[in-house]
């Protein structure tokens, strides 16, 4: 056996590659295997995992095109190590130590599931907090299943390999959100998960954007609804908020759009909507998704909201948006669409940002306090940031400020981009 299995489904990456594996073998870690699973690449990604294979000794799994799910399960049959890591083929590692560490403190702790704190990477700038909670841990130490923050950030983490096996834990066969029904699994047999404070990956943001096709969204909401359940059936109440959350952005918005089209997309919704009514979820609060005909109304009702605020805003001197990552950056794209030009991406802390983003420039929010009543700010972030982000625009006595939800942004552009 090794002691460590390092599986990387791979899928037309072939700018990306090179940077991932040199990063996995340049790990301490000696006793370690390299898995990669092409899976039915049309660009030069083979290519480059056979020139590895050649020289350093990789695994190299070959498929059709059967999604990122299939080849993980795929990469777990075939893993000899005594645990587990999986890895993105576009992400690296932030140390030569990474593996090493996670190894041995799993062994220490004698721990099924071990990992630490993420951070992303965009434009050669490191975010270590602010893009998804929960992914910074602020001690090390053990974390129950029902007190675990977030169902999102997996690879983090590895797993020991008799743990899957023996508890029969697997990626979905979907198209989309197969790692937060593995992830959840994961948690809820083991009962606790070990947790370092230090970064244990790197997520290379930039270049990642899915427009999701109806079988994709159909997928996205099925890991969901089944993540929903696993997270009630373990106690787990902050997953369950979050999972809760996240139908009130981009996978609500999806959903309305393809429940106008397909039965299957309305018939989820009716399942969670059950999940809700039952109360079995807890201290989260949610509304019931809209269901029939009240759907379609709603999406109009978006569409005319959203029409009115973008002629307000030709007129602004200062068009601002408040936040420069993800959800940021398309709102800027959608603005400029529609013949809205902000004037600058705005932060409360620059030290995490690059000096623009897309060409247009990021600054601190102190630096309009002075112009404060010419500026419309629109909010541009995932939820949970959104209270901060008003209770700081208040502070500094902002009047004009719009908070654009995940949901009402999609509606209006009638497409869900991830």
């Amino acid at each position: 056996m090794a002691d460590i299995s390092v599986i990387i489904p791979c899928y037309n990456v072939e700018h990306f590659i090179r940077d991932c594996l040199n990063s996995v073998l340049e790990q301490t870690m000696q006793d370690k295997e390299v898995i990669c699973i092409d899976d039915g690449s049309t660009d030069g990604t083979l290519d480059i995992l056979m020139e590895y294979k050649d020289k350093a000794g990789i695994v190299v799994l070959k498929q059709k095109n059967q999604g990122s799910g299939t080849a993980r399960n795929r990469g777990i049959s075939t893993a000899i190590g005594k645990y587990i890591a999986f890895m993105d083929a576009d992400d690296f590692y932030p140390a030569r130590d990474t593996l090493e560490k996670m190894y041995h403190t799993a062994q220490n702790e004698e721990a099924e599931i071990c990992g630490g704190s993420g951070c992303t990477f965009r434009n050669g700038v490191f975010t270590y907090s602010g893009f998804r909670k929960g992914f910074v841990f602020e001690q090390e130490g053990w974390i129950s299943r029902e007190d675990f923050p977030t169902v999102n950030g997996y690879w983090r983490f590895i797993y020991k390999s008799d743990f899957i096996r023996d508890n029969q834990i697997s990626f979905p066969n979907y198209l989309r959100c197969q790692d937060v029904p593995f992830f959840l699994h994961a948690i809820l047999c083991a009962g606790r998960v070990y947790c370092r404070k230090e970064v244990t990956y790197v997520y290379r943001k930039e270049h990642k954007q899915v427009s999701f096709t109806q079988k994709q969204a159909i997928d996205y909401a099925k890991g969901m609804r089944d993540s929903l359940i696993l997270a009630i059936k373990g106690g787990m109440i902050p997953l369950q908020c979050q999972i809760l959350n996240e139908l009130q952005g981009e996978l609500s918005a999806m959903m309305y759009l393809y429940a106008q089209s397909t039965f299957e997309m309305r018939d989820i919704i009716h399942e969670f909507n059950e999940i809700i009514a039952d109360g079995n979820t807890g201290e989260a609060q949610f509304r019931m998704l809209k269901e029939g005909k009240e759907i379609a109304v709603y999406v109009e009702n978006v569409r005319e909201e959203i029409r009115r605020l973008l002629e307000e805003l030709k007129a602004e001197k200062h068009v601002l948006i408040y936040g420069a990552g993800t959800v940021g950056k398309r709102v800027r794209a959608f603005l400029m669409e529609n013949n809205v030009l902000p004037e600058a991406f705005v932060v409360s802390d620059i030290r995490q940002n690059a000096i623009s983003l897309d060409g247009l420039p990021i600054r601190c929010i102190d630096d309009y306090v002075d112009q404060k009543d010419d500026c419309m700010v629109i909010v541009a972030t995932f939820p949970y940031l959104h209270e901060e982000i008003q209770n700081t625009l208040q502070e500094k006595e902002f009047k004009n400020v719009y908070t654009l939800s995940l949901e009402k942004f999609h509606l209006f552009s009638g497409k869900v981009i991830h």
